[in-house]
């Protein structure tokens, strides 16, 4: 297991180490019977030394099991704590239980863990509850490189421990950075700095697993606090043509490099560059499987380009990872079709083999396999597929939020802040014949699932920053996907 965290233990104490006493006279450990009070001189006159004497001896021995957790219901009544349980010393987390003790009973073996929310950095929560038999777990999230410090104050005087760990950390599994806190008001700190960025488990517990406590937690940035990162890795999820790297091009130009600087743990599918969905979605399958291993998280968010985000629907719904994918954001995915891969089809009047040779073009499919492999991309992408198949076999998981944008472009750029890029002018004009507004291979209509956020004044191409980073004047596809990831932060994902 690889260490994500150098830590550091630091001290501080407020208030008392332990109990309050009477006076200097008194010892911390001392059984002192509160009961034993010579009373003033009132009703009774002045009583002779003798007397006195005789009846403070008599009172001492019939009260004193009453100061040291015991009962005298024959003399005062039960006036002591129901649940009369004492520490052995403070700080060494041992008890001494009253025989009619009904309490729970365990040891550190038998504890439950208690899922109690998660924390954000820079607050604080008080007076929080440790029930016996329990181990509460908190969680945060934490940008690689930044400074945390972990606060744990300890109110009573029972001995506590707080440790972090992955998500996916064991019984076995050594904890990334642990403080001790011995009790009696003591404060602890716990400093470090997460050499991975995304969520993190924070375990609290009393050493006697039996015991009450009640403590507070805090968790601030101390240093390059200006870092943020999601709760759950972003991946990466191309389209038509998609690749992690060929040669000097990248799809997603610059956005992944651009994620990591701002703090986001990011990672890029590389699935076929042209199949079915059915394909790429299996393809898909494996490389979430290996970025959950790798990132040692429980979940993923996909971000997902044009075909990509039907590869991500499939693997939500028909393969199952609606309880691994937190949020799938699409942008300009035909989740109704498209009308260019229709003619391409021929399930629409039209050009089709004008339609069929231009996409094949666009894609460069050159070789007989890769023009049966990329029809087998065009076949997923038609209105008929889609709306009729693939859409009532994957419907949205309710443990998934889904999110949609979409680009929106035009020839001359006037009403749509935009001008398509003339590679995909030919198809633009044809889907706009058939389904009106589009981004020159989706129309707007079609990329609406989910929460549909709105349009971008850019094209197919300028939707990942292509070519070459160079997109319209009016879209910053940089700051886009960064705005994308802030929101998937803010809200929890």
């Amino acid at each position: 297991m690889p260490q994500y965290f150098s830590s550091s233990i630091g001290f501080r104490t407020h208030g008392l180490a332990g109990l309050p006493t009477d006076g200097p006279s008194q010892s911390r450990n001392r059984c002192v019977n509160p009961h034993f009070r010579r009373r003033p001189d009132r009703s009774f006159g002045r009583w002779p030394d003798d007397k006195i004497v005789g009846l403070s001896l008599l009172m001492a021995i019939v009260m004193a099991p009453v100061a040291c957790g015991g009962h005298a219901n024959s003399l005062a009544g039960d006036t002591g704590n129901a649940d009369a349980r004492t520490d052995a010393s403070p700080g060494d987390g041992g008890t001494t239980k009253d025989a009619t003790d009904a309490g729970p009973s365990c040891n550190s073996d038998e504890r439950t863990r208690v899922e109690r929310g998660r924390l954000a950095v820079d607050t604080e929560v008080r007076d929080l509850v440790h029930a016996p038999c329990t181990e509460d777990e908190w969680r945060f999230s934490a940008a690689a490189g930044s400074t945390i410090q972990v606060t744990l104050s300890v109110v009573g005087l029972h001995h506590m421990q707080a440790s972090v760990t992955l998500p996916d950390a064991t019984e076995l599994t050594a904890p990334l950075a642990s403080l001790s806190n011995p009790g009696g008001m003591a404060v602890r700190h716990m400093t470090f700095t997460p050499s991975r960025s995304g969520e993190f488990v924070l375990l609290v517990a009393t050493s006697n697993p039996e015991a009450t406590e009640t403590y507070s937690l805090a968790i601030d940035c101390l240093d390059h606090c200006e870092l943020v990162t999601t709760r759950y890795p972003i991946v990466l999820v191309h389209g038509w043509t998609g690749f992690d790297q060929v040669g000097p091009l990248v799809y997603f130009y610059g956005v992944k490099d651009a994620l990591e600087q701002a703090g986001f743990l990011v990672y890029t599918a590389n699935l076929d560059p042209y199949n079915s969905v059915k394909y790429r979605s299996e393809e898909l399958e494996d490389e979430v499987l290996d970025f959950l291993r790798e990132s040692h998280s429980d979940r993923v968010n996909l971000v997902a380009h044009s075909q990509g985000g039907l590869d991500s629907r499939r693997l939500i719904s028909t393969l199952g990872f609606g309880d691994r994918v937190s949020a799938l954001v699409t942008i300009a995915t035909p989740h109704h079709g498209t009308p260019i891969a229709d003619i391409a089809m021929g399930d629409l009047p039209g050009p089709t083999d004008e339609a069929l040779d231009f996409l094949l073009n666009l894609l460069g499919a050159t070789t007989v396999q890769s023009r049966s492999d990329a029809k087998a991309a065009f076949k997923s992408m038609t209105t008929d597929f889609v709306q009729n198949e693939f859409n009532p076999a994957n419907p949205n998981d309710p443990r998934v939020t889904y999110i949609s944008w979409t680009g929106l472009t035009c020839p001359l750029g006037v009403r749509c802040g935009d001008v398509c890029d003339v590679e995909i002018r030919w198809s633009y004009d044809l889907i706009y014949l058939n389904a009106g507004d589009n981004d020159g291979i989706v129309p707007v209509e079609s990329a609406k699932w989910g929460d549909f956020r709105g349009l971008l004044p850019a094209d197919h191409f300028d939707e990942v920053g292509q070519l070459f980073g160079v997109t319209g004047p009016n879209f910053h596809h940089l700051d886009f996907y960064l705005s994308v990831a802030k929101n998937l932060a803010a809200s929890g994902h």
